[in-house]
């Protein structure tokens, strides 16, 4: 649509010259095109040419969009045989205008005019198509179809875009739902965190709180992108780990790699942390030996994040229990991944692994 739009004006330009010309393509053996006949022929047919053009745009811009668009079909009828009208008796007057102007050919010896009641016959200019009424009323038919095919296509297009507009703003809109619902979710999860740091008078709780602000300034400033570095997003996770760390016990540990080109690529901001909230979540134990696995492998516009941890009885989700986090996860991917994705959750008795598959633009 934009396309053409461009080259609105240029299309028409030609389109014009094309119709104008094309009588040479069929006439190009009469007579009407040698002096002297030609002068005034062409000056008949210009004149014929503007009425049609002008209704042509009186169709496209006025009458199909104020009528016929708005299902008035009576008076877009009536405005097309009255514009009929008036065109077919213009070029009536036209050809008599010819008729009466045009000098005798080479050779010939000018008719006498006729006495009121007497008939003069001519040959027709357009003698390979008839009378010049029925060519008349062909080119305005022709005109009439052109125009209104052009003003359907346009309207067309016109409401296609503004579908698409409407679904993009309804999917921008739904996204900024989903990040205002991340923040709360991992705001919540956090400060949990520093309350079990202030409950247990550990030295890391001022700490905690300033990886916390780090943490609150991405989510607020940074995740209102929609995109971001791939090494920002990591750094994000490693604050985030940091903090968790800040309660682990001698029998956890977390193991945190990134291989490949992070810098080369661009992320959906918060797509990875409520994978790695989970895993902390469900996947501590402070009596038993619990290893979670976090990674990121990067290879030639594709990536691959992995996070594994164990499975404990009396960590898992209850019944009924809100999984808001990985749910905003899998509509986000399907709105800004799709089919350039994989997401597969793997749980066995005692391990649970998430494996997240992106395709990235350079």
């Amino acid at each position: 649509m934009k396309y053409l739009e461009r080259y609105n004006g240029w299309l028409h330009l030609i389109g014009w010259l094309v119709y104008i010309a094309s009588p040479l393509l069929f006439f190009s053996f009469s007579n009407m095109w040698f002096p002297p006949n030609f002068g005034s022929f062409l000056l008949s047919k210009l004149a014929g040419d503007v009425l049609l053009i002008a209704f042509f745009y009186l169709n496209l811009q006025r009458l199909i969009p104020n009528l016929l668009s708005k299902k008035n079909v009576i008076a877009y009828v009536g405005a097309v045989a009255g514009a009929l009208l008036i065109y077919l008796v213009a070029n009536d007057l036209l050809m008599q205008w010819w008729r009466m102007n045009r000098p005798p050919m080479l050779g010939q010896v000018p008719l006498p005019m006729p006495p009121p009641s007497g008939r003069m016959s001519v040959r027709p200019p357009f003698g390979a198509f008839g009378p010049p009424q029925i060519t008349a009323f062909l080119s305005f038919c022709l005109v009439t179809l052109a125009s209104s095919m052009i003003a359907l296509v346009r309207d067309r297009l016109r409401e296609r875009e503004e579908k698409q507009q409407i679904q993009l703003e309804k999917i921008a809109a739904e996204l900024a739902v989903l990040k205002l619902q991340i923040s709360p979710h991992f705001l919540f999860n956090t400060l949990n965190n520093i309350r079990w740091l202030t409950r247990q008078k550990s030295d890391n709780a001022e700490e905690a709180v300033v990886k916390l602000s780090q943490l609150l300034r991405y989510v607020i400033y940074q995740a209102n992108h929609e995109r971001v570095p791939l090494t920002q997003e990591i750094e994000h996770l490693e604050h985030f780990i940091d903090l968790q760390k800040m309660r682990l016990t001698d029998q956890n540990s977390v193991s945190f790699v990134h291989e490949g080109a992070i810098e080369r690529y661009q992320i959906e901001p918060l797509l990875f942390l409520p994978f790695v909230e989970n895993a902390f979540k469900y996947g501590l134990h402070s009596q038993q030996k619990s290893d979670i696995v976090i990674g990121f492998r990067v290879g030639e516009n594709h990536l691959l994040f992995f996070v594994e941890n164990p499975i404990f009885e009396n960590n898992l989700p209850k019944e009924g229990e809100s999984g808001l986090g990985i749910k905003n996860v899998e509509r986000r991917l399907a709105l800004h991944y799709p089919q350039r994705h994989e997401l597969h959750i793997y749980t066995n008795a005692t391990t649970f692994r998430v494996e997240l598959s992106l395709e990235l633009a350079p």
